[in-house]
């Protein structure tokens, strides 16, 4: 005698809906969820959004359920790296310590300083703070602060909205653009080469078995720079220099 087949599939739905129905509350994974926000305010960084949602799911059966808010204040070196974390509103004492391992990982997206993310001078809210110089001396230290737009981590009735505000030097966007100069900046190889590619090391240098981008590269060597002319008069600029 044949059995019906449904019956083997009712008792596993049955025993899948009664499994859920024991589940614990915040036994859900944890996701990221970002608000809408004006186009100029930043967002954290999805590798540092993930950190965060990480802790929500490792520590998820250790928060009690409901809607947290979590303010996190960094301050950002001129490298955009995160070097001091404090939070407050944290679930527990374990999340927050969790929250601020991810948020020291964090480095400053280089768009929000090259699109002059930074809100506001610290000097003008009398935030100015005097740090000690090398010899003791006090030297003034001007700041501005990011603000980012809201990472909330929900898993089932556990939601977390992480705020993050950074602080930083005043003088990081500018260092952000040297080191960009300094990273773009062609070598005397490069020189070299896009020399001899237009056309240019078809000419004698100073040497009679050397070309003129041959002797360009040694006085590229000698200067870090690429000269404009040799002391014979000829001229190391080749089509399209920059």
């Amino acid at each position: 005698m044949r059995r019906p087949r449904g019956r083997p599939l009712l008792a596993l739905g049955l025993l899948g809906c009664l499994t859920l129905s024991l589940m614990p509350l915040g036994c859900a994974s944890a996701r990221i969820y970002r608000p809408s926000a004006p186009e100029d305010r930043p967002r954290v960084p999805e590798a540092t959004a993930e950190r965060l949602r990480a802790c929500v799911e490792e520590l998820k059966s250790t928060i009690e359920p409901g809607y947290y808010t979590l303010d996190a204040s960094v301050k950002v070196d001129q490298e955009g790296r995160v070097v001091e974390v404090e939070t407050t509103g944290q679930p527990n004492p374990d999340v927050g310590g969790c929250m601020r391992i991810a948020l020291r990982g964090m480095r400053l997206p280089e768009e929000v300083l090259a699109r002059g993310m930074l809100r506001r001078s610290a000097a003008a809210n009398g935030q100015v703070r005097p740090e000690r110089g090398p010899i003791g001396e006090v030297v003034t230290i001007v700041v501005v602060t990011v603000v980012f737009t809201e990472v909330i981590i929900e898993a089932f009735a556990i939601a977390v909205g992480v705020t993050v505000t950074a602080t930083v030097a005043v003088g990081a966007a500018e260092a952000l653009a040297k080191r960009r100069r300094k990273e773009k900046e062609p070598t005397c190889v490069d020189r070299y080469e896009a020399c001899v590619d237009k056309g240019k090391g078809r000419e004698m240098g100073n040497h009679w078995n050397e070309t003129l981008c041959g002797t360009c590269l040694l006085v590229c060597n000698r200067y870090n720079q690429w000269p404009d002319h040799l002391d014979t008069g000829q001229s190391c600029i080749y089509p399209g220099f920059k």
